[in-house]
C-alpha cells in the first residue's frame, strides 16, 4: 500500500511537471518526458506489471493532449515500453547510473517508434522523424532522467558500492 501511494504521488508530480513545467522549459521545440522517466523507473524497480500499468496511465495522460484520431497511440507505446523495460528489471543492469541511462535512451526510441507506427507513419518516414524530433527530445529526457536517477536512488547506489568493496 505504501509503494502504491509513493508511485501515485510520483505519477502526480510527473504529470504536473509534464503539463505545467515542460512547455516553459522546452529548448528549440525539444521537450523532456517526465512520464517516460517515471515509467522506466517504475519498470526497473517493480517489474513488468507495474511498469506496464504506469506506462499505460502515462500514455493515457499524454493521449489527452494528442489529436483525437490518434487516441490510444501513446497508451499503447508507453504500455509496451513499461512492460519491455520491466522484463529487464534491475537485477540485470547492476543498478549503475550508466546502464539506467542506456535503458532510458532505448525506451525513448522504442516509445517513439511504436507511437509513429501506430499513428500511421510509414517505415520510410520514421527515420526522418526520429532524427528531427525524437533525438532532441531523447537527449533532453536523458539529461533530466540521469538527474532523477541520481537524486531518487542515491542510497541504493552507495549500498551497491559498499558490497563491491567486500
Amino acid at each position: 500500500m505504501i509503494k502504491f501511494l509513493i508511485y501515485s504521488f510520483l505519477f502526480f508530480m510527473a504529470a504536473m511537471l509534464q503539463s505545467v513545467v515542460v512547455p516553459h522549459i522546452e529548448i528549440m521545440d525539444a521537450q523532456p518526458s517526465f512520464l517516460l522517466i517515471l515509467t522506466v523507473i517504475t519498470a526497473l524497480r517493480q517489474g513488468s506489471l507495474a511498469g506496464c500499468f504506469v506506462g499505460f496511465m502515462s500514455g493515457l495522460f499524454c493521449d489527452v493532449y494528442a489529436p483525437i484520431e490518434w487516441f490510444g497511440a501513446f497508451s499503447f507505446s508507453y504500455c509496451i515500453v513499461g512492460f519491455t523495460i520491466g522484463q529487464i528489471e534491475e537485477s540485470f543492469i547492476n543498478l549503475d547510473l550508466f546502464p539506467k541511462i542506456i535503458v532510458l535512451v532505448l525506451a525513448d526510441f522504442l516509445k517513439e517508434i511504436l507511437y509513429y507506427l501506430s499513428i500511421g507513419k510509414t517505415t520510410a518516414e520514421i527515420p526522418q522523424v526520429l532524427i528531427s524530433i525524437s533525438v532532441p527530445n531523447a537527449i533532453y529526457t536523458v539529461a533530466l532522467g540521469a538527474i532523477c536517477f541520481y537524486l531518487l536512488f542515491p542510497k541504493v547506489e552507495k549500498k551497491i558500492e559498499m558490497y563491491r568493496e567486500l
